[in-house]
């Protein structure tokens, strides 16, 4: 049986992408943080993980770029969450009852129209969403909501108040799936690297044309911070091709006459957009 890390509790948007990525028989692993899934994965404890990388309106989750390299940790698949929040309460209950709201801070967030409406509800942050959820209904909190999936809604025998409640509707969480070794699909179609570029004027100039000489269109550029180095930085590449291609092997060739290192974090094949 395939076992599979998530950050957060059964319902959460990272158990929709497992069981969107993992549709046959697997054993979920509850994870209170990001960290414990790059854990689990590089200890063996699972065989993947899902972890969120960005999202369109929040930005990059800059700790799980770190964490790519500080577990080791390889790319082996990506998927793109339409993300639908809504509030959930205990059977029953009524939206005038409501006095708490817990949720995920960025989630909390992302309802914030929707809050403000309610201006006398107090706002709650809590490490998960649907862990928010399962907190209400183990708790029997009758003056409390959760905003959270659908699918934690029906898991833990809950009702949906309202529907649907995000402000920006166009809300989409980039996952990715991580294992400890790698995987390279034929048909794979999108890259990942981690470079250190030289500490030089031009430099992350060279290493970007490297890519254009090539015609390989870069679709994501992140820096962080290179720990005990003050001012370095590692440079996370997202592009589209496969790594076995003619044109990445020379674009990687030129690539490693202006870097010190490079990290080849992944090749996969290009994610799909999936609604809950």
């Amino acid at each position: 049986m395939i076992k599979i890390s998530i950050q957060g509790a059964r319902g959460s948007f990272h158990d929709i992408v497992a069981r969107h990525k993992f549709p046959g028989d697997s054993e979920i692993i509850e994870s209170d943080t990001s960290h414990q899934v790059f854990e689990d994965v590089k200890k063996g404890l699972a065989d993947y993980g899902v972890v969120a990388i960005e999202n369109s309106l929040y930005g990059s989750f800059l700790d799980n770029y770190d964490n790519l390299l500080k577990y080791e940790s390889k790319i082996v698949g990506e998927t793109y969450l339409h993300v639908i929040l809504n509030l959930i309460a205990l059977p029953g209950v009524k939206m005038e009852q409501i006095r708490e709201v817990y949720t995920h801070p960025i989630a909390m967030i992302q309802a914030e129209s929707f809050l403000e409406k309610h201006p006398s509800v107090i706002r709650i942050e809590g490490y998960d969403t649907a862990g928010s959820v399962r907190m209400i209904k183990e708790k029997n909190l009758t003056t409390a909501a959760a905003i959270s999936s659908n699918l934690s809604a029906q898991l833990y025998d809950m009702k949906i108040l309202a529907k649907d409640i995000e402000t920006e509707k166009q809300n989409y969480t980039r996952f990715l799936i991580i294992a400890k070794e790698p995987k390279y699909p034929p048909q794979a179609n999108k890259t990942s690297l981690a470079i250190k570029a030289e500490n030089n004027a031009g430099s992350l100039y060279k290493c970007l044309k490297c890519f254009y000489d090539q015609g390989i269109n870069l679709s994501k550029i992140e820096s962080r911070p290179v720990m005990g180095r003050t001012w370095g930085y590692y440079f996370y590449l997202d592009f589209e091709r496969g790594l076995n291609t003619p044109e990445t092997q020379r674009a990687l060739k030129e690539l490693a006459k202006v870097t010190e290192t490079i990290h080849v974090l992944g090749s996969y094949e290009q994610g799909s957009v999936f609604e809950e």
